[in-house]
């Protein structure tokens, strides 16, 4: 039987004329007339020569909004997701309560904006509530390694993995995330061990933990960490848990094919998680958190309903 091969992207536009789809039409359109209108208003003021480098400007600027993209996107949302990288301030402060106004007569002050974080609170179990009153539920994935696999392993871990994309019909989201590591407990364990050993093995093994020591002494370690989040449309907390459970039974049966492990978060795992995220490396060691993160004020959440997250 000869193999099949499907297009990655099936979503495809439908094309109305001369191979262009409707958003390419009426982006070269667009672009047509402000060329021209472009020239027809610079023609009286400045040189001929001038007006016309505008225009081709202009209508080059429709062209690659038109025919390019960059990791999904189309080029007039890489426009306005640099239109709006262009007015964000660069500096965002954690400010539940709003940032309060310039005194009269301060310094002009660098643009700040309150850092709006899409998270409403974090509940003991490991539920996320969203602020748009969604839930989503993040999941701890430990696999082994599919470079050392053999062509047969590889073949089947795949197919595994697009059973798994097949069966979702919720948004999932495969998040991989660098974090810094360190051996060091790992290498205390080991010289706190070797005491009830012989001499000859205890010795190897202190000169073991010496050289896990020195591995973060010459440059920062670094492990890769993978989180699976899953979301689901419920929009009450008891419902939202039973069908999270349900999609997180469902992805781990699936992907056991490839070897992949998944674990649910509790809610102080994914509170240090959120906290690392937000400010790296995150809370101290031996640190604990409590109560509920609130990403902004809700009058519906008052202290005497919230779930404590620890």
């Amino acid at each position: 039987m000869a193999a099949v091969k499907l297009p990655a992207d099936v979503e495809l536009e439908d094309r109305l004329a001369f191979g262009f789809t409707g958003r390419q039409l009426a982006l070269l359109a667009a672009a047509a007339v402000s060329a021209y209108g472009a020239f027809l208003l610079l023609g009286p003021l400045v040189p001929a020569p001038l007006a016309l480098a505008t225009a081709v400007l202009v209508l080059v600027g429709g062209i690659l909004a038109a025919f390019v993209r960059h990791d999904g996107l189309s080029g007039d949302q890489l426009a306005l997701a640099l239109a709006r990288f262009a007015r964000t301030p660069k500096r965002q402060l954690l400010a539940p309560e709003r940032l309060p106004l310039p005194l009269p007569g301060s310094p002009r002050q660098p643009r700040v904006a309150p850092l709006e974080i899409p998270i409403r609170r974090v509940l003991a179990s490991g539920l996320i509530e969203r602020t748009d009153g969604s839930y989503c539920l993040l999941l701890d994935a430990h696999a082994t390694s599919f470079e050392l696999r053999s062509q047969g392993e590889q073949a089947a871990f795949v197919s595994a993995f697009a059973r798994f994309l097949n069966a979702r019909a919720d948004p999932v989201q495969i998040s991989i995330r660098s974090e810094q590591a360190s051996l060091r407990p790992h290498a205390d364990q080991i010289a706190h061990t070797t005491q009830e050993r012989t001499p000859g093995l205890q010795q190897a093994a202190l000169d073991h933990a010496r050289f896990l020591r020195s591995l973060g002494e010459t440059q920062p370690l670094k492990r890769r960490r993978i989180l699976l989040v899953l979301q689901t449309r419920q929009r009450q907390a008891d419902l939202a848990q039973i069908a999270l459970a349900r999609l997180a039974a469902e992805a781990t049966e699936l992907l056991r094919g490839a070897e992949v492990q998944l674990q649910p978060l509790d809610g102080e795992q994914t509170a240090a998680l959120l906290a690392r995220s937000l400010d790296p490396p995150g809370p101290l060691d031996g640190s604990h958190l409590t109560g509920v993160i609130h990403a902004k004020p809700d009058p519906h959440t008052t202290p005497h309903n919230a779930e404590p997250a620890g």
